[in-house]
């Protein structure tokens, strides 16, 4: 019979019992949304339920961060979401997560190490998650959460004692936000403002990664995404931000020292420190000005990737850099970058809010949506510079 180390999270739903005798047609019901919530959490966090009776679940994990993670997501999952349940009732769960060696047959798993995690379930209050001491060793290196020690257990029908934690109640990831944005936009735009979002909310945490590729939802651990894209993705709710626009910016000193710029096609003689990138903005741009297939006298040895780069480059006085504006507006207000033509692209894609269908009616969604789309709607690009201004600044030769 194989052997192997794994990780099983047992969860149950506390008095179901009593559930069933006021109600069953709703009380089954629940339990239904419920297991589809927990199934479709396990999965995101690369977990396999392998059994349960009744009302619980048993699912294996390879990593003990993964399941702990997910034991947050279940907990906080099901204390928000709506059930069509007697008054005053509610459906919770207890959580009982172990690390140790199983047996493994029919993709079935067997052994003390599956017991034990029952008894941890069976040990934890309504609402909680009860952990063996090795799952605590890995979950408090990597996770923001504060634990409770309850000490050496003696647990029914296991032989030696085990020392067991609880995920503290009040711990700072119980209302965690987990937000995937791309990058220029995580970093110049959202980033900044999460100050007035915290001060709004100070009892969600907020965790933002900036990340070019797209994020499974379904797989990730990320509640809600800042996309581009048109806003029509399978299983997603989706909400406009604002469109992406871009058009040349440099710095004043650049601009100065340049000369007077007449119409776009001078640009052609300046370094394009972004052009050639996979976006291809210059050529959109140039087109919309009325010049086609333009080609610059000489390109810039240096390749960048970034928006965040082309800007500091531009700052710096090293060349033209093509950006959204929506995105520098700080800098543009500073006067750190200036705009020499009034001719702004839109690429036709658009910033996107996006999150689950399902997490639609969660406490912590609806707040950063509420809040970023109140943001936008007060976002203003300050004007482009005011060009004869610069050119009188220009040194006399």
């Amino acid at each position: 019979m194989e052997r192997r180390l794994a990780v099983i999270l047992v969860a149950d739903v506390v008095g179901y019992s009593r559930l069933m005798g006021l109600d069953e047609e709703r009380t089954q019901a629940a339990f239904r949304t419920c297991h589809a919530a927990i199934a479709a959490i396990i999965s995101k966090h690369r977990g396999r339920i392998f059994g349960g009776a009744g009302d619980s679940v048993l699912a294996e994990f390879a990593s003990p961060v993964e399941a702990v993670w997910a034991a947050i997501e279940i907990q906080n999952d099901i204390a928000e979401r709506p059930l069509d349940l007697p008054e005053g009732q509610q459906m919770q769960f207890r959580i009982g997560i172990n690390l140790d060696d199983v047996m493994v047959e029919d993709g079935n798993l067997y052994g003390d190490g599956v017991n034990v995690a029952v008894r941890l379930e069976a040990l934890a209050e309504p609402g909680s998650i009860c952990l063996s001491g090795n799952v605590h060793d890995h979950a408090q290196q990597k996770l923001p959460l504060q634990f409770v020690d309850l000490g050496a257990q003696r647990l029914k029908n296991i032989a030696k004692p085990v020392h067991v934690y609880r995920v503290a109640p009040h711990s700072p990831a119980k209302n965690v936000l987990s937000v995937t944005a791309a990058d220029a936009f995580a970093t110049n735009w959202l980033a900044p403002r999460l100050g007035k979002f915290q001060a709004i909310h100070p009892d969600i945490d907020l965790r933002l990664e900036a990340m070019s590729r797209v994020v499974d939802f379904t797989r990730e651990a990320f509640d809600i995404g800042i996309r581009e894209g048109h806003g029509n993705w399978p299983g997603l709710m989706s909400h406009l931000l604002m469109p992406i626009e871009f058009t040349p910016f440099c710095s004043p000193e650049f601009l100065v020292r340049t000369g007077k710029l007449i119409a776009p096609t001078d640009l052609l003689q300046l370094p394009l420190l972004s052009w050639g990138t996979t976006n291809d903005w210059w050529r959109e741009w140039f087109e919309l000005s009325g010049i086609s297939n333009p080609e610059p006298a000489f390109r810039p040895s240096i390749q960048l990737r970034a928006q965040t780069a082309f800007s500091q480059a531009a700052m710096a006085g090293q060349g033209m850099a093509i950006l959204n504006p929506a995105l520098f507006a700080a800098e543009i207000a500073a006067g750190l970058l200036v705009q020499p033509f009034d001719i702004v692209a839109r690429s036709g894609l658009s910033y996107w809010l996006v999150y689950l269908e399902e997490c639609q009616s969660f406490r912590k969604v609806g707040a950063f949506r509420e809040w970023i789309l109140e943001e936008v709607k007060g976002d203003v690009v300050p004007p482009a510079a005011d060009l004869r201004r610069l050119q009188r600044r220009r040194p006399r030769r």
